[in-house]
């Protein structure tokens, strides 16, 4: 029997997980509980919803397909049935390079990779490189992003992150800032942004904050520069990290190139498909 308590929460829960056209991580829905401050912005609370949106899934109270859990991605090689099959896929799949007529290069990168499935649309919806970054970047991964900016130094060359507002968030950010920055010599030329989050978001969207962890060695630099509180990427809307990260990249489409590649495009997937139709 679920107490009533539990189902006032299931009950936001459920408005919340309506507001979205896509599913909701339990993160993402614990921030929304905190910011109506329906819920406390402590662990405890976090661990209680979990268990409690497990058992309005079980009762059928929440709709199994508003959840997502991004960090548990099933990996499955493409297979088909046939031929015809396969030349089908090909024939949705081509796709030109819009960015090679363009006079600038970006990159997004995120600090995590719950977020993968908020962001990754957009992305891909306008073929820019994503990166999540999971923590401090590798030196391999450092050395791999300097090539990819290397092979585009013809072009104006930008790279936006988002990270959580934390000592760890801050730290990742300038560390991965001063060694690309340094890499090669120093002679990258890449203009650098932190995006999200920032002080002014979490004003002006009202984010819930939360005490910076004594026990991460970032901790007291943070605190002296932005004071005791922090603040999870998750925490923002995912309809404005949506918002920011298609922003942030429409600002360099020339639209004028860019429609006449999908023009382009078009021609030839018409060529394509008349290609494949006659092998059918």
């Amino acid at each position: 029997m679920i107490q009533q308590e539990s189902k006032a929460i299931l009950a936001q829960v459920q408005n919340i997980l309506n507001e979205y056209d896509y599913p909701l991580s339990v993160r993402q829905i614990y921030y929304q509980l905190v910011a109506r401050q329906i819920i406390e912005n402590i662990e405890n609370e976090y661990r209680k919803l979990s268990r409690l949106t497990v058992i309005g899934r079980d009762e059928g109270i929440l709709d199994e397909e508003k959840f997502a859990d991004r960090l548990r991605q099933i990996q499955q090689p493409d297979t088909w049935t046939d031929l015809v099959d396969f030349m089908q896929t090909v024939k949705r799949a081509y796709r030109k390079d819009y960015w090679i007529q363009q006079p600038h290069y970006i990159e997004i990168w995120i600090e995590k990779d719950a977020l993968r499935g908020v962001v990754e649309p957009i992305t891909k919806k306008y073929a820019v490189p994503l990166l999540v970054v999971r923590g401090q970047v590798s030196r391999t991964a450092i050395y791999q992003a300097s090539q990819r900016f290397t092979e585009q130094a013809d072009k104006e060359c930008y790279l936006y992150y988002f990270g959580d507002f934390d000592p760890s968030g801050i730290t990742i950010y300038e560390s991965l800032l001063n060694r690309l920055s340094g890499f090669n010599g120093g002679n990258l030329d890449i203009t650098f942004e932190r995006i999200a989050l920032t002080q002014g978001q979490i004003n002006g969207y009202d984010l819930p904050p939360a005490p910076a962890k004594k026990s991460d060695p970032n901790t007291k630099k943070f605190v002296k520069q932005h004071g005791d509180n922090v603040v999870e990427l998750d925490a923002l809307p995912p309809d404005v990290l949506i918002e920011l990260v298609q922003e942030t990249i429409e600002q360099h489409v020339e639209w004028e190139t860019w429609n006449e590649t999908a023009s382009i495009e078009k021609q030839e997937t018409g060529e394509l498909q008349e290609f494949i139709a006659g092998r059918e």
